[in-house]
Order: C-alpha cells, then sequence, then structure tokens
C-alpha cells in the first residue's frame, strides 16, 4: 500500500509514491528585518518577509509489492528529479505544495533495506527572480511585469490540485 505523500511532475503528468513515509517536515519560516536594513524592502511586509517553503521527507521504498527492480527505478528517479530541477507538487496529509524544487536527496541501503532504500527528500519552493530571464546564462534583465502576490488556494482550487495529483 502506498503512503499519502505524493510528488507530482506537472511537466511531464507523472505522480510518484512511496512504500512508505517515515516522516514528514514543513519549513514555514520568516526573515525578520534587521535594524541594519533598508526600511524601504518592498519583500518586507510588518518587518518580515517569507522564506521559501521547506518540506523534508523521510521515506521508505522497496521492492515487496512491486516488481523487482521497483526501489532503484524510483532512487534514479529521485535523483533524476533533483539533476533536472524539475518543478514538483508534493502532497501531503497537511498541506499541497505547489513550485517545489528537490534540493537535496540522500539514500541509504544497507542489511535492514536489502530489497530497497530508506532516504531523505528536502523540496524547497522556488520564487523566480522578476525581471531575470529564466534558462539563460546571460546577465541582461528583461521585464517581466509586476509582481502578484502570493497564490492561496481556494477550497475547490485545493480539491482540483488534489485530484491531478492523483490523491482524491
Amino acid at each position: 500500500m502506498t503512503s499519502s505523500v505524493s510528488i507530482y511532475l506537472p511537466d511531464y503528468g507523472y505522480t510518484y509514491r512511496f512504500s512508505g513515509v517515515l516522516s514528514v517536515k514543513h519549513e514555514m519560516s520568516l526573515n525578520i528585518q534587521k535594524d541594519g536594513e533598508s526600511l524601504y524592502h518592498t519583500d518586507y511586509v510588518n518587518g518580515a518577509r517569507n522564506e521559501p517553503n521547506r518540506v523534508s521527507l523521510e521515506v521508505l521504498e522497496s521492492d515487496i509489492g512491486h516488481a523487482a527492480g521497483w526501489a532503484t527505478r524510483m532512487m534514479q528517479a529521485m535523483e533524476s528529479i533533483k539533476r533536472n530541477r524539475c518543478v514538483c507538487v508534493v502532497t501531503t496529509p497537511a498541506f499541497v505544495y505547489s513550485g517545489m524544487l528537490l534540493s537535496d536527496f540522500s539514500a541509504t541501503v544497507d542489511e535492514t533495506s536489502q530489497s530497497g532504500w530508506q532516504g531523505t527528500l528536502i523540496f524547497t519552493q522556488y520564487a523566480p527572480a522578476v525581471g531575470v530571464k529564466m534558462n539563460d546564462n546571460s546577465s541582461s534583465t528583461t521585464h517581466v511585469g509586476s509582481v502578484g502576490s502570493s497564490m492561496y488556494l481556494s477550497g475547490e482550487a485545493l480539491l482540483d490540485e488534489l485530484r491531478r495529483a492523483g490523491v482524491l
């Protein structure tokens, strides 16, 4: 039986579910403005700004209940997601996070997990810089318009997102 945590790749239309999730750690923090920083920063509201959300997953993947080599293919898939910087939607029982990148992945295979692996996946929310060309090595900037407010999902939009992620 798979876990209730999933990793959805919108660009590929594919959802990954793990054999087991041992823990989910949510990090949603604020950067409090220091005395020496300018009071005119536009990203500070009430003396603070949101830091990118982070989700840490302790997962367990096994060949048990799957075809032989399943755990190895899952490890390769997670490594590929990290290496290719694929944008993910991470769905946990508590929250749905969009715009996430797999920033850190580590896996352990030892005598306790011979038919699989146990690992840590850390997803960090990205926020593309305003005025900077994406996927370009040049240092020139391009005007891309005004910055909108953070996106909050309504109840119906959240249900649609969960359906697309294959949770519902």
